[in-house]
């Protein structure tokens, strides 16, 4: 389906080589919300996880005829600034969004989170007298709201001076940020304060600043209130720390995509449990299930503990009976497995667990099964699994068992439905 002219926002900042922050950051988080992204690029910064090396600033110019090739053509909806970085390309900017009347988030980039200063002296004048008086809100951390009032913001009371002289200079809504303090944001608009707290999230913090002002200024093109919007806006930040990736030896950057992609991976997690599922329901397993313990499962990629692995609550049931429905961390022996496999073999994320009886059945398919040792303790248990599914898949494991469940066959492999099938085979060749 076509996207509406008007799903198109504008960052207008300085670029980050390292891709951790700056328009980079903006690009993805106005991709990840759905909206289509263009940049009007200020300078660009010779940069990484270590901090910034080197400034090459843009012209007003450049600046100006980046923006006239946008808004010539193209509808936005909402902008965002950013690293501005001298007073005539603030002034430049500033003079475009009045006359395009474009609303717009200012975001006071004044240091690099890694390090680097992003805002010469000079402009900070330009900033208070000629874009503080247009913008729909301005979002300062409280090192930024310092610079701007002069006033030393320590928590909620001295953050709500310093809102409140900024919003003197003009300001129709301001955010002072708290990541800095308690996690607690303060919203100063029409008079009103409100303080929206949160909890801190563990992760890197490079581009979390651009990545929060960005969000805002997509759920504002969305319609919510301002209010609503600094929330999701603050949500959405804190997901990106907490999916952040160490990609080089100094601040990690957020992942914006992060929480979706998981989201994605989960889905397709149940998703295929399901469909092998579908698949065995109805079908007489007496010969292949064990009295206790069969279920099948698939664990979603880098899983790390059961709640990411996906099977049937209640396990399989034989005679007929249909499975139980699908959920993260119904089965937590099945997922002991799975992750024993998978350390090993990262692509092991499917297992099925049936009965010994089914061992005659895995070798006239020619699966033949690798053993673990009888007695074997669990952590050497869980090696022997390990160690098999580092091998061709898929794979067949006696196990022994334990004190938990009695003897067991495991089949190891890529995709719960690919497992599905080979169950039914082996259910066929048993009852024969």
């Amino acid at each position: 389906m076509a996207l509406e002219m008007s799903k198109v926002v504008l960052t207008i900042g300085g670029s980050d080589s390292g891709g951790g922050a700056g328009i980079q950051a903006d690009i993805k988080t106005f991709s990840i919300l759905g909206w289509h992204g263009t940049s009007a690029l200020t300078a660009v910064t010779a940069q990484n996880t270590l901090g910034v090396q080197r400034i090459f600033p843009m012209g007003p110019e450049a600046v100006e005829e980046q923006l006239k090739s946008i808004t010539s053509d193209l509808q936005v909806a909402f902008a965002k600034t950013g690293m501005l970085h001298s007073a005539p390309v603030v002034s430049a900017v500033a003079e475009h969004l009045r006359r395009s009347k474009i609303p717009f988030v200012l975001d006071p980039v004044m240091a690099a989170e890694a390090g680097g200063v992003l805002l010469e002296p000079a402009a900070l004048a330009a900033l208070k007298e000629e874009l503080i008086p247009l913008a729909e809100v301005i979002v300062p951390n409280i090192f930024e709201a310092q610079r701007l009032t002069g006033r030393e913001v320590t928590d909620s009371k001295s953050a709500e001076l310093a809102a409140r002289e900024i919003s003197r200079l003009g300001a129709r809504a301001v955010i002072v940020k708290g990541g800095h303090l308690d996690c607690t944001d303060l919203l100063l608009a029409e008079g009103e304060v409100h303080l929206l707290q949160g909890q801190r999230a563990l992760g890197g913090n490079h581009g979390v600043g651009c990545t929060y002002s960005a969000a805002l200024a997509c759920f504002m093109a969305g319609g919510y209130s301002l209010k609503e919007a600094a929330w999701k806006a603050k949500e959405f930040a804190a997901q990106a720390i907490i999916w952040s990736q160490r990609v080089g030896r100094g601040v990690p950057p957020v992942n914006q995509a992060g929480a979706v992609l998981d989201r994605a991976e989960r889905f397709a997690a149940i998703s295929e449990v399901q469909e092998a599922a579908d698949m065995l329901a109805g079908r007489l397993l007496d010969a292949i299930l064990a009295e206790e313990n069969s279920n099948i499962g698939t664990a979603v990629a880098g899983a790390s503990t059961p709640q990411d692995v996906a099977a049937l609550e209640g396990g399989l049931r034989s005679r007929g009976l249909g499975p139980g429905c699908v959920k993260f961390g119904a089965d937590h022996y099945l997922a002991r497995g799975i992750l024993a496999a998978m350390s090993c073999n990262p692509r092991a994320r499917a297992a099925m667990i049936l009965g010994r009886r089914a061992l005659p059945a895995c070798s006239h398919l020619g699966l033949e099964p690798a053993r673990i040792r009888a007695g074997a303790p669990a952590e050497q248990r869980a090696g022997a699994l390990g160690a098999a599914a580092a091998g061709q898949l898929p794979r067949a494991i006696l196990d022994p068992g334990d004190e938990e469940a009695g003897p067991l066959v495991w089949l190891l492999g890529s995709s719960a439905p690919d497992l599905a099938r080979i169950a039914l085979d082996l259910a066929g060749k048993a009852a024969k």
